[in-house]
């Protein structure tokens, strides 16, 4: 990986630099390098001049504004001493492609300095802040290290190669604008990457946390939320510090962008509301992943599978996914089967004969329900007398089960269950009977018979 990063790292090196010797033969002769590295009096007119429209320009009403020139260098320390070098040497007047000598070791001593800055720097770097970070009893600082390794030697190594650059004084201004502007987009770019490698940690982070506490699964939505604001807002802020650099009014983009904004957003109502109320489901959080929900305005019921910005999907007992819109869902009242508890109480109602010993029948059906292994034994059973039927006393019995999952097999059990001790008690649980009476008027009985 450092070997492939390094060809591609060089390889781009020598493409600015190729650009570099092909800008500086190709110079016009009204505005070629002076003397010892400094510019022509051709040359700073024009920068003026540049200048001038810039800061004349009327701010706000242009999308694209003009960016200010990079400023030009000055000579530093290393420059002065190749000067000195060149004199002493008696090659000031020597030139090749159009550059002097001076220029031509500086720019040797700027393919230097790029290279130690990528092979050497960088890693020192990153051996400094492994160093520290081994200090520190925390190990996300380390796994979050190891993750920018790459973005970190990148970053030293386009440092630089802004340097680098930046200090040659043979380049034209604008060439050295271009630079500054490729060079700023690499920052932000690796800048975004990093911050972005961070969201990543502290999701790691955030996970622990919440086994630590036995609350992951509650944890879960309001993580994907926060990553998804984290990341959003990390990659506008790098966009907009970009379109900035690059001389874009963000201001005045922002005004066309919100108006035609406005105009999608009429367009796209239903869409705009399936995503505000998924972004309100997984804030408020009223089901999780993997709860057994039922909405019952829309008939559906199974587990959600997956909650997204603009629909939740919810898998049957059946194994068919249902895509519900999420405005549907805040719409509908919705039943949590697994939050807060996934015990779950059920009942069902029976009848017996009138005249049985009712306190029989209630230890009969209590004993029956008791001796299935998926009832809870901490809680109660219940065996109510409901009510008075046409033709039997209607008995409500509830108990409690350990999961909403086991619901049908358990009423398959205790059904049968009760059905067979009740049988063997001798209880009678007589169908439901309706008794017709016919009347019929005297007058048209004595009719019929005369007729």
């Amino acid at each position: 990986m450092y070997t492939r990063h390094m060809r591609i790292f060089l390889l781009a090196t020598l493409l600015i630099l190729a650009s570099v010797l092909i800008a500086a033969c190709n110079t016009p002769a009204g505005q070629s390098p002076g003397p010892a590295g400094t510019l022509s009096s051709t040359e700073t007119p024009t920068l003026a001049a540049t200048q001038a429209e810039t800061t004349t320009e009327p701010e706000g009403e242009n999308i694209v504004n003009t960016p200010t020139p990079a400023p030009t260098a000055t000579p530093g320390v290393i420059s002065e001493l190749v000067k000195d070098v060149v004199r002493a040497s008696g090659m000031q007047s020597t030139s090749f492609l159009k550059l002097s000598v001076e220029d031509w070791l500086n720019l040797a001593i700027s393919l230097l300095i790029i290279l130690v800055s990528f092979l050497l720097l960088g890693h020192l770097l990153y051996l400094g802040l492994e160093k520290l970070a081994r200090r520190t009893p925390s190990k996300f600082d380390n796994l979050f290290l190891k993750a920018i390794s790459a973005q970190l030697r990148w970053f030293v190594s386009l440092l630089g190669l802004d340097y680098a650059t930046t200090r040659l004084l043979f380049l034209p201004p604008t060439l050295k604008q271009l630079l500054h502007q490729i060079y700023f987009a690499g920052f932000v770019l690796l800048i975004v990457l990093i911050l972005w490698k961070l969201v990543n940690i502290l999701e790691v982070w955030y996970r622990e946390k919440a086994e630590e506490q036995g609350d992951r699964e509650r944890r879960e939505t309001t993580l994907l939320l926060l990553q998804r604001v984290l990341r959003f807002f990390i990659v506008m802020v790098g966009v907009i510090a970009v379109l900035d650099r690059f001389g874009i009014n963000v201001s005045a983009l922002l005004t066309v962008l919100g108006i035609g904004g406005l105009a999608l957003s009429l367009a796209a109502q239903d869409t705009l509301a399936n995503m505000i109320s998924g972004l309100i489901i997984l804030t408020d959080q009223p089901f999780r992943v993997g709860d057994r929900i039922e909405i019952q305005g829309l008939n559906t019921w199974g587990d959600v599978a997956a909650i997204g910005m603009r629909s939740t999907r919810i898998r049957t007992r059946d194994n068919r996914m249902v895509i519900v819109p999420n405005s549907s869902i805040s719409s509908n009242q919705v039943v949590n089967y697994t939050y807060p508890d996934p015990r779950y109480r059920v009942q069902i109602e029976i009848g017996v004969a009138y005249g049985v010993d009712l306190k029989e029948v209630r230890e009969i059906i209590t004993k029956a329900v008791r001796a299935n292994e998926n009832v809870l034994e901490d809680k109660p059973v219940d065996v109510l007398f409901l009510e008075f039927g046409d033709s039997a006393m209607i008995l409500r019995v509830r108990w409690w089960i350990t999961s909403y999952v086991d619901t049908r097999r358990v009423f398959d059990q205790v059904n049968e269950a009760i059905y067979l001790a009740l049988e063997k008690g001798g209880v009678e649980m007589p169908p439901q009977t309706f008794a017709v009476e016919i009347k019929q008027e005297h007058g048209e009985a004595q009719k019929g018979s005369n007729g």
